[in-house]
This record gives C-alpha cells, structure tokens and sequence, in this order.
C-alpha cells in the first residue's frame, strides 16, 4: 500500500512541476543574492617596550603547591624549652596577671617537649586584669599560617578569654586572629589546636601577641579572673612545592599560588575536581572519583602579562567502597512509634546521605508510588498509612553498601527528636538543675526540628516537667513560656506563635512525667523550625523549676541553650568531645497539610477542542477554598463539598478557530499548602491523504479555487514547496 501511495505521489508531484514550471520559472542558485566577504585587518605589529617584554620573560611566573602537613615549610618556631627571652611579658599594675613557665602535658602533642609558658589570673573579682606576651618581629612569607596550642577550659571563658592577634605597627593597631571563646562543644581542660591565616601580610614583619583578659560576662571589660591558660607548639610555617598530592575522594586539597611577580588575576583549572574552575588566588578543591589529575594555574599581572603552568597528574585520588546512608523526608519522631514521621499521600523526598560518592543507586519501598527508583533522591507517595520501609543500595567502581530506614506515615501526631534508647533525666549543675532554674546565665532551651516532608500544622506542644518548686510568690506566678520559632542560619528566629503557664500551673506527676500542654492557634511550616522554653526563675534555695531531657549520647543533638545571649548547641557541653549530645523532651502536636489530586502525580489534563466538563478528583485533609482560575474561557462550577474528598468539575469552552492550543492553570489551596493543576486544550490533528494532494494539484493547475489552507511554506502562493510539504504529513503519518 505504502508502494502505491508513493507511486501516485510521484506521479502528480511530477505533473504539479512540470505546470508550475510552465506558470513561473524557479529561480536557480545562480540568482541567488550575493554576499561580500567581510574585510578584517590584520593588526600592525607592535614593538614591545624593553620593561614589559623583560617582565614577561621573567619576573611574572606561575608556580603553585598545596597547603598541608606535607608542604610545610617552617620559618619561626616556639616551644618555650629556652624560656621566653624572646618574649616581652607585660603584667597589669597589680601584678595580678602573672605569666610564668610550667611543665606540662604538651608531651602528649610532642614527646620532645619540656616546658610551656602559662597565665593564670587572680581569684578576686575586684582584682580582674589584662595582660600580654608579645613576640619578637618574625617576618611572614608567602600563605603564612599561624600555628598554636593552648589549653583552658571552654566553661571559664565566662570569667576570662585569651586573645592572640598581630600587629605591623608594634600594637598602634592590631588584628585579631583568634580568641578562647571561639571554641565551643569541649569543657574539659584540654589542648585546642589554633591555626589561623596569615598570608595578607606576605612580605610584612609581624609580632604575634597573647592576650589575657576579659571574660564574655565582663560588660565593661575591665579584665579576666579565675581562668588560666596553657600555651604551646607556636609556630609560622609558609608553603614549599610539592611533587604532588595524594587524597582520598572527598577530601579538600588547599591549593596556595606561588607565583614569582606581582599577578592581580588567578585562572585555575582542575580537570575532575570541584570545582573544576576557580579564580580565588587559593583555592579549596575536591574530587569525587578515584584518578590521577593534572592542574593548570594561569596568572595575570597589572600590564597584562601571562603566565601559565600545568603540572600533568599532580592529584592522585584514592577512591572508597560507598556507604549507604538513607536521609528520611523528615527526621523528628512520632511520638509512639519513635520513627521519622512522613506524610502519607502526597510526594515526599527521600535524600541519599551516602558517604563515599557512589555512582548507581537502587530504592525499594513499601507502602508507596512508585516502589522503586534508581534516582539519587527519589519522590514517592505513600498510598499505605503506619509503619513502612525504605531501602537503598549504593554502588561504585569500589563497591556496593546498603541501608533500611523505617518511617510512619500519619496524617497527624505528636512528634519529638527522641531516639528508641533515650530515657528522661534532669542533670545536677551544683547551682541550679539542666534544663531548668540554674545561676548559669542559661535563661532558654531551644529544640530544632527538622524541615517536614510536606507543610506542619502546628497546634503547640507538650513540655514534660520534672519539678515546680517555687515557695515565693514571684516565682509561683512567673510566666513559662513555649514559643514557635522560623529557624534562621539554624538558630530560633522569628517568633510565630507563644503560649505560657505559670510556675504552679505545670503538670508535675513525680517519676510518671505527664506533659503540660502549651497551646495556641494553629502555623504552618515548610522549613526546619524550633520550640523555645523560657521564663524560667533563677535557681535558688526555694525555686527549682526542670523539664526532662534525654539521657547524653554520642549523636542526634537537637538541643540548645541560651546561655549569657548566644545560643549554642549543647554537644560537648557537659560531656567532653562528641559527647553530652541530646534532645529535650518537647513534644509538638502537628498535622500534614495534604491537598493532592488523585491519582497522585497527576499536574496536567487535557480537554478537547469541543465545549465540555471534565472531571478531576482531589483529596484534601482539611478541605480545600474555593479554586481560582486564570482564564476566562475555563472555571471550576461546583462548590467545595467541605469533604476530604471531592471532584472538580471543570467547564472548558470551544477551542476557536486558528488557535491551535491554549493552557488555564486552576491554582488550589487549603489555606496551608497550595497546588496547581494545568488544563490544556489542544486542535484536533488534520489527517491528509493523496485526495488532498491532487485537490492542491488541482488549484495549482487552476482547476480547482485556491484556499491559502494549504499554503504551508507562507510564500502567499500555492505551489510545488506546498504540494512537497503535504506529501511529507502523509508519509509521516503513514
């Protein structure tokens, strides 16, 4: 049949020619209009100056090496073996701040080690002070970096800070390079490792001062007291060339330019790394697969000058077997269950949290659409309530590892961050109780959540106490307050929503814990959030008011203190190195806002071009309003039937005549979360067949009237282009 068709086609194509032909000659290439070659001069040659070409020759030259343990190269050392000749000691007036050598445990850091120098400031408040060890000139090179130890406990940089900072001008002025209250999450007296960069003052002769003095209680900072300070291992080291580096996948290589001359402008290419381009002048790079790489550095100085090197595998990357690692959609817990809570029917994200880098990934669930995925980080509904199953295997050239998460999928619950092995405690601060009442300068807890798998409704929270204790009246009418914060850079922020109780008014059961319910009208969150506790009376003799918190542990720290001002994470707190980890027993009363068409997924429909009503079920937990359409020519005309479950019932117009398609978007919301459904109405296709070609034929020859239908090409004739172009719908059809 296709044989005949073509045969026919070929026939009356040869006929419709050989007329139009005879009615207007084609015009040949040779008619075609002439374009003249665009005429580009050549640039006269230009005579260098004898200073440019000697700098370009020379001075300017591209060179780099990495920063590390390895490259190191050290231009100035103290340990403090000799003493501290050197060194300017400079105590207050009172002679209150005293610097002397001590033995230490530095030994531990280096074997060779003997003494270190020491501060310790006085026992009395009223007898606060600043003092200073200042170092010798030491001229810095090039990405200098500033080395030290010190030792102090993190807990007495409320009483006392020690600073290091540089100066040029002999401390006219001076800048600081790090100070003890940088430090957070270790209490312990123990070694904290400083390094700080230098490289600004390339080429400058610096002193480097310690600084004993104010604690950050001390609003008027009048001087420390009570903290001492242990220092040692100081240390100046620059950048030597290395033959190359050698790394694991993931870890960062600090790139340091070396460029002899004056460049203003870096160019670096790093083929498998990211990034894989940078214009830092040192710049951090990683690489995520196991090879040997090469590296370029191109410098530019003020006059134009280049400079280029390329050092031909200089990375070498040692690659890992993956380790799967499955990030639920949210991580905080229903409460019963104590497993991460989802939202059941509309999509939710599932995040590969592999370690790693691995290449292929391989998703099985139960419970959902679709129940499986080879996506990194798959979307999925859950068409199954309660317990259910996700399971992911990683793979690389190295490897395959595999992990299983249970979630629960609820419309609504009681959520917290507890982990199945946590039990409630309330630590004994001496001066007070944690979380709760203390002489501390904590005056809030703070509790992250996570960013949910859909929009929270959030009603308020329970708060389990401990104890109430409160003899005077101030304290048993003092307002404990639960607030509902935005999180910003992953601290509480913006307030949303609050609720109090007073002191006496807590629920407060003895060993069975019942939670007080703060309430308060309900907030919608999309991203992580917070629960803040706060108004709680200073500890005293006759005031003890605690909440519970989990026992410590190594991992999952979501709780927060607001101790003198600044909210700080409690990991390491009361518990040295990644220790004292918890999470406060808060407990918010949430529920998903689900607004989904059914099936799920579905974001488009399709009507004809004839008038009509077409029919879109949804489901919506808490209703939905009355939609709102963007075109006049399509409108939902049934009213909400104020059930969870409802069908639109959508009224289209007829497509008009030479349009060919036209989109209205219906916009949804039940006042939480909104979506948005397409409605496209498309013309119907014309099918053409050879009685359309001898009928174009035809009104060539001019036997037939013209109809400017079938003038395909838009020339504003009808002619052998037109009778081509409709042989090719046919044949594509066909």
């Amino acid at each position: 049949m296709r044989k005949f068709i073509l045969s026919v086609f070929a026939l009356v194509l040869a006929a419709a020619t050989l007329q139009a032909q005879e009615a207007e000659p084609i015009r040949n290439a040779a008619e075609r209009p002439a374009f003249s070659s665009v005429k580009v001069q050549q640039a006269a040659s230009v005579a260098m100056p004898k200073r440019v070409r000697a700098h370009a020759a020379g001075a300017l030259q591209a060179a780099f090496s990495v920063q590390g343990a390895a490259s190191q190269e050290q231009v100035w050392h103290e340990n403090f073996d000799q003493g501290t000749s050197s060194w300017v000691l400079t105590p207050d007036a009172g002679n209150y701040v005293k610097w002397s050598m001590k033995s230490s445990d530095f030994s531990t850091i280096d074997p060779e080690d003997v003494q270190s120098l020491y501060v310790e400031g006085p026992y009395q408040t009223f007898r606060r002070a600043i003092g200073y060890a200042t170092s010798a000139a030491v001229p810095v090179p090039a990405n200098g970096v500033f080395h030290a130890h010190v030792k102090f406990s993190e807990a007495m940089n409320d009483y006392a800070v020690l600073t290091i900072s540089v100066s040029t001008d002999d401390f006219a002025t001076s800048t600081e390079l790090w100070n003890s209250a940088m430090e957070s999450g270790h209490t312990g007296n123990i070694w904290h490792k400083v390094e700080a960069d230098v490289s600004a003052f390339a080429g400058q002769t610096l002193k480097f001062r310690f600084t004993y003095g104010p604690g950050t209680t001390d609003t008027f900072k009048t001087g420390g007291y009570l903290g001492d300070f242990t220092i040692d291992g100081v240390a100046l080291t620059g950048v030597a060339s290395v033959e190359g580096v050698q790394v694991a996948t993931g870890e960062i290589v600090k790139f340091a330019d070396l460029s002899q001359g004056e460049p203003v402008a870096w160019q670096w290419t790093f083929p498998g790394g990211t990034p894989a381009t940078s214009t830092a002048q040192n710049p951090q790079v990683y690489y995520t697969a196991a090879g040997t790489y090469g590296v370029t550095l191109k410098v530019v100085d003020a006059q134009g000058t280049e400079s280029s090197v390329t050092r031909e595998a200089f990375v070498t990357v040692s690659g890992q077997a993956p380790v799967a690692h499955i990030l639920p959609p949210a991580t905080f817990r229903e409460a019963n269950s104590h497993l991460p809570l989802v939202a059941p029917l509309a999509p939710v994200q599932y995040t590969d949290a592999s370690s790693g880098f691995p290449t292929k990934w391989n998703w099985t669930f139960t419970g959902t659409t679709p129940a499986t995925s080879t996506e990194q980080n798959p979307w999925v509904s859950y068409d199954f309530l309660h317990q259910q199953n996700a399971t992911l295997q990683v793979e690389n050239e190295l490897g395959t590892s595999r992990d299983t998460v249970s979630v629960v999928a609820e419309y609504q619950a009681v959520i917290n961050n507890l982990l199945p092995t946590d039990t409630p405690i309330t630590f004994n601060l001496g001066n007070g109780t944690f979380p709760g009442s203390n002489k501390m300068g904590i005056t809030a807890y703070g509790e992250r959540f996570s960013k949910p798998s859909r929009p929270l409704v959030v009603y308020g929270a329970y708060v389990y106490f401990v104890t109430n204790e409160a003899k005077h009246v101030a304290d048993q009418i003092a307002n404990i307050g639960v607030h509902l914060h935005k999180s910003e850079n992953g601290l509480p922020g913006e307030t949303l929503e609050s609720a109090w109780w007073s002191t006496f008014e807590l629920d407060v059961n003895g060993t069975n814990l019942v939670g007080t319910e703060f309430q308060f009208p309900p907030k919608v969150v999309d991203d992580e959030f917070w629960f803040t506790v706060d108004g709680i009376p200073e500890w005293n003799d006759s005031c003890n008011v605690s909440f519970a918190m989990a026992n410590f542990r190594t991992q999952g720290n979501t709780a927060y203190m607001l101790k003198k001002g600044q909210w700080q994470p409690l990991t390491g707190y009361f518990e040295g190195g990644e220790g004292g980890q918890t999470s406060y027993y808060i407990f918010p009363m949430v529920a998903h806002s689900v607004i989904t068409t059914l099936p799920v997924g579905i974001t488009e429909i399709e009507v004809p071009a004839t008038s009509g009503v077409a029919e879109q079920p949804i489901f919506s937990l808490f209703g939905y309003q009355t939609p709102a359409v963007d075109a006049d020519w399509c409108s939902v005309v049934n009213a909400p039937n104020g059930l969870m479950v409802d069908t639109l019932q959508i009224a289209y117009q007829a497509l008009p005549a030479g349009i060919e398609s036209r989109t209205a978007t219906i916009t949804l919301t039940d006042g939480f979360d909104t979506i948005t459904l397409k409605v496209t109405q498309k013309a119907q296709p014309v099918h053409y067949d050879v009685t359309h070609v001898t009928l174009l034929v035809n009104m060539i020859l001019g036997t037939e009237q013209p109809d400017k239908t079938y003038d395909f090409d838009g020339d504003g004739e009808l002619n052998v282009s037109d009778v081509s172009t409709l042989v090719n719908f046919i044949l594509d059809s066909d």
